[in-house]
């Protein structure tokens, strides 16, 4: 109903405004909209009235439109939307719309959007969208998605992205995406992908991508352990690694079909044997 204004007429008592039965109704009329609108018709609500102007907290609000302005305080629901600005509280709900600004506060959902900021507090759920910026927080659950930017935190969920800054923390999940930067942390889980950078640290699980392509072990120290990727023939290694590079060490049990287990790396055109 559009708002109902009362007749005064043109001057005092000129005879040409409302009635007071009408004046009554129509005041009656605008009374009832807004207590229908703020409450149950006859009785206003006692929830806060969010206003645009004022800092106000929302509790067990859905929110499902798109925020335009930053977000400092906490946010404990889904988030369906899309974050233009920064986020500097915590997401403890899932982020499944795109995220443009930084978010500095912890993620314990999982962020299926993109984010183009940076990411600087921990994620401890599912990160499946793209990040075009830093990662310094800890990634506890599955990152699924790229980061083109450089990830300093620890990555104990599997890394199945693509990384195509440098990786400073530890990885100790599985590592089956790309990663063109440099690695500096440990990788203690298994490597089926492929690190075309210089990697330092120690390497604890099953390497089975060319790790590095292009660049060095520098710290593979005597307290330190390789697990190389195991093959029951060479048939079986073959199907694993269709295209070798270069510089692969493996384990074959069956050797080369003799029955003698041997150790077989690949001279760039054939695999030989190192024992």
């Amino acid at each position: 109903m559009a708002y109902q204004a009362i007749g005064r007429g043109t001057s005092a008592n000129d005879g040409t405004g409302d009635d007071l039965r009408t004046g009554a109704g129509k005041l009656n009329a605008n009374f009832v909209e807004v207590y229908t609108y703020l409450g149950d018709g006859s009785t206003l609500s006692t929830d806060a009235v969010v206003t645009e102007t004022a800092t106000q907290t929302l509790t067990n609000k859905t929110v499902t439109g798109t925020f335009t302005g930053n977000i400092t305080g906490d946010v404990t629901g889904d988030v369906t939307g899309n974050v233009t600005g920064n986020v500097t509280g915590d997401l403890t709900g899932d982020v499944t719309g795109n995220v443009t600004g930084n978010v500095t506060g912890n993620v314990t959902g999982d962020l299926t959007g993109d984010v183009t900021g940076d990411v600087t507090g921990n994620v401890t759920g599912n990160l499946t969208g793209d990040v075009t910026g830093n990662v310094t927080g800890d990634l506890t659950g599955n990152v699924t998605g790229d980061i083109t930017g450089d990830v300093t935190g620890d990555v104990t969920g599997n890394l199945t992205g693509n990384v195509t800054g440098d990786v400073t923390g530890n990885v100790t999940g599985d590592l089956t995406g790309d990663v063109t930067g440099n690695v500096t942390g440990d990788l203690t889980g298994d490597v089926t992908g492929n690190v075309t950078g210089n990697v330092t640290g120690n390497v604890d699980g099953i390497v089975g991508g060319t790790t590095p392509a292009a660049g060095t072990f520098t710290d593979l120290t005597a307290s330190g352990a390789v697990q190389l990727a195991v093959y029951a023939d060479t048939t079986a290694r073959d199907t694993a690694i269709a295209t070798p590079a270069a510089g692969m060490i493996v384990f074959v049990t069956d050797g080369d079909g003799g029955g003698t287990a041997q150790f077989q790396g690949y001279d760039g055109s054939a695999w030989v044997a190192l024992n």
